[in-house]
């Protein structure tokens, strides 16, 4: 029975913690937020598997008809902290893409006031790239290869042609 117990908490602890990790790295992977390092996420997979783990096992040896409830606490306040954190992923994700949309807004009135410069459709190139306007970003990068034809513009030309 021990054993049995033993097992149940580690594989409960374990999971626990990859689904813990598995929220915090969705900012760098569905929303492109900056990463959290994997010494970050192995500490805090480490340290909350290790308190999932110890008072689990408290728990159902102390008081093992409250075993389960302590266990859909526990998923809940993860699904709560999963809740929040996505949240507060998109609200940023958000902000982020009003800003761009406004760069490219100014970028786009700048350009009409001196289509002869080379540095506004550079950038006006990697704001639309970051929005996910492939083909707005390429007319700005082959117009900014154009006006000025250094091999940093030919080569975003042809990153952008290959995408």
């Amino acid at each position: 029975m021990v054993i049995l117990i033993t097992v149940y908490c580690i594989v409960f602890a374990l999971a626990y913690a990859w689904a813990l990790v598995w929220v915090l790295e969705r900012r760098e992977k569905k929303y492109g937020q900056g990463s959290f390092s994997f010494t970050d996420a192995f500490l805090v997979a480490s340290l909350v598997g290790m308190m999932v783990y110890f008072t689990n096992t408290i728990v159902i040896m102390a008081w093992p008809a409250s075993a389960l409830f302590y266990d859909l606490a526990l998923l809940a306040c993860l699904g709560t902290f999963g809740i929040y954190k996505e949240t507060a992923y998109k609200a940023r994700a958000a902000k982020v893409s009003r800003r761009q949309r406004a760069e490219a807004r100014l970028l786009e009135r700048y350009v009409a006031n001196d289509p002869a410069n080379a540095a506004y459709f550079e950038r006006l190139s990697e704001v639309y790239e970051k929005l996910g306007e492939k083909d707005k970003a390429l007319a700005a990068a082959r117009m900014a290869a154009k006006l000025d034809p250094a091999v940093r513009n030919a080569w975003r030309v042809k990153m952008l042609e290959e995408k």
